[in-house]
């Protein structure tokens, strides 16, 4: 999710905590609202070792990783608050951690939190990176609250509403993974976007990327699986060997360019992340 997300849900979660937590309500505050942002230091860490944001969403987003900063972390506050027991500050801001990974998984690309036990990644995609809907229910009662409009409990209310929101997102998901799949495909998947989905829809012959619009598909972009001499022959490439070991979706577009033709590799879903680059290598004819 995004860091604004996160801390609305760090400070909704983070009043329920002061509350169940008394009489050291203040450090429990602290201890989640940090806790739900400290997975994302991994985005200032990888710019300043100049590594862009490469280790986004590695070593920070595991439960190894979590529980480190989570120690260093309570460390920290316990110096701040030092009448709060030390494993009451590690237990709520790992717990922040925890929810922070929690709703990072339910995006489309989702984290890798069980590393080093497996690398697989857990990603739900059922909640786009920015939802509106989660900004307005945590942003609404955090804004009434600051200007006393609010009652702080319902802070609370507003972070049990989440979870009712995202099981419906959820249900609603795994409703249309189905239609895509009696609807002929091989294999498909659904997109969180904003408020609404697009998908990735794979036959034998193609790869289709579209939207759903009033209960039915509308292809954005229609990819043909090629099977030419060029395209066989890229295969034997490194690079496109790496490449499709982590693509999904992947598919071939051939190219005429000065030194003959180029095939690019690129794939219907990853095209999504911003990081994304599609692979071009030259094909001698």
């Amino acid at each position: 999710m995004d860091s604004l997300t996160h801390l609305l849900v760090g400070h909704a979660m983070g009043v329920a905590a002061s509350s169940a937590a008394h009489p050291i309500g203040a450090a429990a505050y602290w201890a989640v609202l940090v806790g739900n942002s400290l997975p994302d230091i991994d985005v200032p860490v990888s710019l300043l070792i100049r590594r862009d944001v490469k280790l986004h969403r590695t070593v920070t987003h595991t439960i190894p990783g979590s529980a480190l900063l989570s120690a260093l972390s309570a460390l920290v506050l316990h110096a701040l608050f030092p009448l709060a027991p030390l494993g009451q500050l590690f237990g709520w801001t790992l717990l922040g951690c925890l929810v922070h990974m929690l709703l990072d998984c339910l995006n489309l690309f989702g984290a890798r939190p069980f590393w080093p036990l497996s690398s697989r990644p857990v990603g739900l995609g059922v909640l786009h990176i920015l939802d509106p809907i989660l900004v307005v229910l945590l942003g609404l009662p955090a804004a009434g609250a600051a200007l006393h409009l609010a009652s702080p409990g319902l802070l609370s209310l507003s972070f049990a509403l989440m979870w009712v929101y995202v099981l419906y997102r959820i249900f609603t998901a795994r409703k249309l993974y189905h239609l895509l799949r009696r609807q002929g495909s091989v294999k498909a998947r659904v997109v969180p976007w904003y408020l609404s989905w697009r998908y990735v829809f794979e036959t034998a012959e193609r790869i289709e990327f579209g939207h759903w619009a009033r209960g039915r598909r509308l292809a954005l972009q229609t990819y043909q699986k090629l099977d030419s001499p060029l395209v066989r022959a890229s295969l034997a490439m490194p690079q496109v060997e790496a490449f499709l070991r982590a693509a999904e979706y992947p598919y071939a577009v051939v190219q005429e360019d000065d030194c003959g033709h180029a095939v690019v590799w690129g794939d219907a879903l990853r095209q999504l992340r911003a990081d994304f680059r599609p692979v071009r290598v030259h094909v001698d004819n």
